[in-house]
């Protein structure tokens, strides 16, 4: 499996932290663990380059939005299918679930890395943000609670573990770790 990890969210401040900005977050996080030795900026993407466990990782920040993720593809060459990490408003916050693959389920950023990659067989790590308690686009679009805030942190900490494991272990591995996490 490629060592490659997308992490979906919109570019830009007023962005930021809204729970659409999950993958995003994701990202950083594991850069603060495992901080990048290389930074490239392309027109559509930020790519870094780490060691993380005696892995060398790339991470992805597509700087397009969300809808227009994939385009990413245009310049960006995949060898082996992507990690994906990508909020999903139908779990709950404080959980998270790790598939090998499946359809975009409703999240535009995924339809359009579908779309452009040919293929819904690529592995991902989606984090809850829901449930909606409103317009699902003005749910996404804004900004978590302090206390869902604290609660989506420690998943997303269990997310850079759980990436770990997939490229160390297999995708199995770490769906029968941390797909019954479920954080208060």
């Amino acid at each position: 499996m490629s060592s490659l990890i997308i992490g979906l969210g919109n570019p830009g401040k007023k962005y930021a932290l809204t729970r659409h900005n999950v993958g995003f977050i994701f990202v950083d996080k594991f850069l603060k663990k495992y901080p990048p030795f290389e930074t490239v900026q392309k027109v559509d993407y930020l790519l870094y380059s780490t060691i993380a466990e005696g892995l060398e990782i790339s991470l992805v920040k597509p700087l397009t939005f969300m809808n227009q993720s994939g385009l990413i593809f245009n310049s960006l060459y995949v060898v082996d299918p992507p990690l994906v990490v990508y909020d999903d408003l139908d779990l709950e916050v404080g959980k998270m679930r790790i598939r090998p693959s499946g359809s975009a389920g409703g999240h535009n950023g995924v339809k359009s890395i579908i779309e452009h990659l040919g293929t819904q067989n690529f592995p991902r790590i989606r984090i809850g943000i829901g449930p909606k308690r409103s317009d699902a686009i003005e749910h996404v679009l804004g900004r978590f609670s302090d206390e869902e805030f604290s609660i989506v942190d420690s998943v997303i900490d269990r997310a850079v573990e759980a990436a770990i494991v997939i490229f160390k272990d297999g995708i199995d591995v770490a769906m029968n770790r941390y797909n019954s996490l479920k954080l208060p």
